[in-house]
């Protein structure tokens, strides 16, 4: 293999990138022994709407590394109010274990610098997990779960919650800064716009936040661990009602309320990737979402 060269991804680019992020993700699947997603339109045009949106939001944090003008990987950050965050980093199965890694996770924290947080989920995937290690981030495990809700093991409440729209960004960004600090803006739009739907709870000073897309809990916010635990219910009941499993990711130690719940539903919890932070803990009454963190 030529040398690797790490140069700003361009919308140009997309196609490619995506098709690296869809093949990487399939070969950590195989090699692991799970069950590789079958890809559908559905994936690729959401995939193509989340590149192209940090291509454009993003362009300081979005990077593809070549190899004779053939792109083999790509890595996409996002800074918002002080907090960065890696949303993705690809490598071509076949150029992996080349460097490329690397100097793309070196060339994506450039665009950390002033800010006084930062975050990585992590996939499973041993080489990733000692990179971001390795940079200065603070490793915190993390469990997953998953399966068919028992909906009558839910407890009893008394927050109501309603949906949401594109007009309670103001809103939203509130309930972020308080949860971690900085609010996220235009990528509510997207978070939309690829098939979350989104519940609100606004009961005096508890207030949160909860996207459910195809039964996963997509990302959640809350300003206290009970409101937090309302909107986990109402995801676990719109997913059943839409006959979708759930998929609940991205739990450590500081979400024992979403584990409990959980494990209340009858859910499988089992291990997963670890998320790395920097600067901060991980927020309580908080679900980060893969893409948006």
């Amino acid at each position: 293999m030529g040398n690797v060269e790490i140069r700003p991804m361009t919308l140009a680019d997309v196609d490619a990138t995506l098709a690296v992020q869809l093949d990487a993700f399939t070969d950590l699947d195989r090699r692991q022994g799970g069950e590789p997603t079958t890809i559908t339109d559905v994936h690729r045009q959401r995939g193509r709407r989340r590149h192209e949106h940090f291509v454009t939001h993003d362009p300081e944090g979005s990077f593809v590394a070549t190899v004779d003008d053939r792109v083999i990987g790509c890595a996409m950050a996002l800074r918002r109010e002080g907090l960065w965050g890696l949303s993705l980093l690809a490598v071509d199965p076949a150029s992996q274990s080349a460097g490329a890694g690397r100097k793309l996770l070196d060339a994506s924290l450039t665009y950390a610098d002033g800010c006084d947080r930062a975050v990585i989920l992590s996939s499973t995937d041993p080489r990733a997990i000692r990179a971001y290690a390795t940079s200065g981030f603070e490793l915190f495990p993390q469990v997953s779960a998953s399966g068919k809700p028992a909906l009558d093991a839910r407890p009893a409440r008394d927050q109501t919650v309603r949906a949401g729209a594109v007009d309670d960004i103001p809103f939203l960004d509130e309930i972020d800064r308080a949860v971690r600090g900085s609010g996220r803006g235009r990528d509510h739009e997207v978070i939309g716009g690829i098939g979350a739907t989104l519940f609100l709870v606004d009961d005096g000073p508890a207030r949160g936040y909860a996207y459910v897309r195809d039964g996963d809990v997509y990302l959640l916010a809350a300003t206290d661990d009970a409101t937090a635990t309302t909107l986990l219910w109402h995801c676990f009941e719109f997913a059943a009602d839409s006959n979708h499993k759930v998929s609940v990711e991205h739990m450590t130690s500081e979400q024992q309320w979403a584990i409990e719940a959980c494990f209340t539903a009858r859910l499988k919890v089992a291990p997963n990737g670890p998320v790395f932070w920097r600067g901060i803990r991980p927020p309580r009454s908080y679900l980060p979402s893969g893409a948006f963190l």
